[in-house]
């Protein structure tokens, strides 16, 4: 499943971003970023023919100020603040694609999404940074609200060739962060900032936003949004693995409650089948 390497990747995306940040502004960092995985993407596709047109410009400059925001938010704040603020965008998402794409949203996306959310905020307890700034709480939110609407035109978009649609959307964003960079320039050639760019524009641009594509295309916005809960769960345990500590219990307690989020948007059963069972039990005890 492509959920498996986008989760992956996007685990560590925070990290690397912020580590970049350290050598270059946001302008010219995801300017940087956008461009070179817009032209991995042309030249796989073996041509530059960009798709413009309405649909496509709105994609490209929703993902713009959604990754502006987040670019700035993490000047702001911690790489797990920026995450746990993030992982709103399923909230956001269901509404949205309910008016967009008149997709109306089932109790077990809602109940899904909300849920997470919880384990997320439970999670977040022993992460938040207690010197978290109110404008970088406002940027790492506006972010997550912007990821959905980008999120609910992948899926509007689902019937437009996916590897072009991606390609025009980076080199379109690509050269809104490139026009904007002389307001804001910083750039410090650095052997740490090449492997930065090289994780951001690849493997968390090219690959991932292709991956996000595939997957939103495939299934409604309800069931996929909620399956980014799984970043922080993956996060977690290979954090665990790798320094051998076991998570506290709040931490635990989080990811439990956002696994189960994730069962109840994406499982088999919907949640409106067991609340009526259960409702029957009550009635009939």
């Amino acid at each position: 499943m492509c959920v498996v390497p986008y989760v992956l990747i996007q685990t560590f995306q925070y990290q690397v971003a912020k580590d970049g940040l350290n050598y270059a502004s946001p302008f010219v960092l995801m300017g940087i970023r956008f461009l070179i995985a817009s032209l991995v993407l042309f030249g796989l596709a073996r041509g530059f023919k960009p798709i413009f047109n309405k649909d496509t410009l709105l994609l490209s400059l929703f993902m713009w100020v959604s990754t502006g925001f987040w670019a700035f938010g993490l000047e702001y704040v911690s790489p797990a603040d920026s995450a746990v603020f993030s992982f709103t965008m399923p909230l956001f998402a269901i509404p949205i694609s309910s008016i967009i794409l008149s997709e109306r949203p089932s109790m077990s996306e809602w109940g899904g999404a909300v849920v997470g959310f919880l384990g997320v905020l439970v999670y977040s307890l022993a992460l938040l940074n207690h010197a978290l700034t109110v404008l970088g709480a406002v940027l790492s939110l506006a972010n997550a609200v912007f990821w959905a609407m980008s999120t609910v035109y992948y899926r509007k978009l689902r019937n437009q060739e996916p590897t072009m649609t991606v390609a025009t959307q980076l080199f379109v964003v690509a050269l809104l962060f490139l026009v904007c960079a002389p307001l804001n320039y910083k750039l410090v050639i650095v052997p740490n900032l090449w492997f930065d760019l090289a994780y951001l524009s690849i493997l968390s641009a090219a690959v991932n936003f292709s991956l996000w594509n595939g997957l939103v295309r495939s299934q409604r916005i309800g069931k996929s949004s909620t399956l980014m809960y799984l970043i922080p769960v993956t996060a977690t345990l290979a954090q665990s693995v790798q320094n051998s500590v076991i998570p506290d219990p709040v931490s635990i307690t989080g990811l439990i409650l956002m696994t189960i989020g994730i069962y109840i948007a994406n499982g088999t059963v919907p949640l409106q089948t067991n609340a009526k069972r259960l409702s029957l039990q009550i009635l009939r005890r």
